[in-house]
């Protein structure tokens, strides 16, 4: 292919315009939208618009209870609550993820632990987690990245035999099937967040699933006031915060929970797609998706990038010169052990005791993931299958002319398409 890639004055690969947008949205929002604002029943107390999602979407992942939640922060901090863990107890987290799995641990006043990952999947390494336990160990985060796993059944088994609680972050996991059954129902709790980028929206909004009848009601309690179904109004029979999803939202997500499975079922033939037309290409490793997994959320496609194959092209300028070709691109998460929140300790109103209040093992992985993948948005997976190859084309085009871009940079950076 000889024509110049778009950052040294070719036409782009993809026509940007094209690309579905994001969020989606029809007239079934809108009259589920109307419909609530209608009833006048505004909140999760007196509609139950809210309360009939969270157990639809619990059915999809065949889970026994959902909670509708303000947020994908707040119900991993519910889940905690839930599990009695407090002041001392360490939380195991991975560093390769957003930084509220870790902050989560941090606003129930325990130490979040920071272990490296899987370079392949990019999920929690086991090993590390194991290697991380001590006496003081109550809980592990593991965080389905790109809605892929680690070796659900492994960690289960891990967790099951230290008698440690397994909390699924599944922010990036909507739909995402592990031998047959949804991610988020293999822990204590499985939580989902639908802040406006997730692969279901309503601006904000959570989901916490359990399976354990006395959980979800601890987790239903913190969220609601310390409040005890049944119970008087006024009866807080523990700590508690108000957490709940308002009924406008549960309106909203009722719809995108309707058109949900189709569109997965697309995201998952397009993610194929491309990875395929990916492998040829040297450099490029697209994330591993275990073979046990049999659908995955997707809310980015991601792959690393060895600049190396691309004549020394730094990971920054190619992303520019893909963003020029009018690929839709996210930036990836930098590993919690950099973040200047744990190395300086800025971290907030919390009850200062002995310990420490964060504990950061070495990941050199996820220090190594931050600075080569990329994240391709999850709209393109919705697009027809020629313009998501489209993109494959267009890396192949970057990669043949790395070295004339390279000059052209001349070690700097390239400015990406606004």
């Amino acid at each position: 292919m000889d024509d110049a890639p778009a950052v040294l004055g070719g036409e782009p690969m993809c026509d940007r315009s094209v690309w579905p947008r994001w969020p989606q949205w029809d007239d079934d929002e809108r009259d589920r939208l109307v419909a609530a604002l209608d009833a006048g029943a505004w909140w999760s107390g007196d509609g139950n618009a809210a309360s009939m999602f969270a157990a639809d979407f619990a059915a999809l992942h065949d889970a026994a209870f959902g909670l509708a939640l303000t947020n994908g922060t707040h119900t991993i901090e519910a889940a905690l609550a839930a599990c009695d863990i407090g002041e001392g107890d360490e939380v195991i987290v991975p560093a390769f993820t957003f930084v509220a799995t870790a902050t989560a641990v941090l606003a129930a006043n325990a130490v979040p632990v920071v272990v490296d990952i899987d370079a392949d999947t990019l999920c929690i390494d086991i090993g590390a987690v194991a290697a991380a336990v001590t006496e003081r160990t109550k809980a592990v985060v593991v965080v389905h990245v790109a809605g892929a796993t680690t070796d659900i059944d492994a960690l289960v088994a891990l967790c099951a035999d230290l008698g440690l609680h397994l909390i699924e972050d599944c922010a990036h996991a909507h739909g995402s099937r592990w031998r047959g059954r949804g991610v988020g129902s293999f822990g204590s709790f499985g939580s989902f967040s639908f802040q406006q980028s997730k692969l279901m929206t309503a601006g904000e909004g959570g989901v916490l699933l359990c399976n354990d009848p006395i959980l979800a009601a601890r987790a239903q309690s913190y969220a609601n006031c310390g409040r005890v179904a049944g119970e008087h109004w006024y009866h807080h029979a523990a700590y508690g915060s108000n957490l709940r999803m308002t009924e406008w939202q549960g309106a909203v997500l009722a719809a995108q929970l309707a058109r949900y499975p189709s569109q997965l079922a697309l995201r998952n033939e397009r993610a194929a797609a491309l990875g395929a037309g990916l492998a040829p290409i040297p450099g490029v490793r697209v994330q591993r998706r275990d073979p046990r997994l049999d659908a995955q959320g997707y809310y980015y496609f991601v792959f690393d990038y060895d600049a190396d194959e691309f004549g020394g092209l730094a990971l920054a300028s190619f992303e520019a010169a893909l963003d020029a070709e009018g690929v839709p691109l996210g930036v990836s998460y930098p590993s919690l052990t950099t973040l200047a929140l744990f190395g300086e300790g800025r971290l907030g109103p919390r009850a200062r005791a002995d310990q420490s209040a964060v504990r950061l093992t070495p990941c050199p992985r996820a220090e190594l993931a931050a600075s080569s993948t990329v994240w391709i948005e999850h709209r393109v997976l919705l697009a027809d299958k020629a313009q998501v190859l489209d993109i494959a084309r267009a890396i192949e085009r970057i990669q043949q002319h790395a070295a004339s871009i390279v000059a052209a940079v001349g070690g700097e950076t390239v400015a990406a398409t606004p």
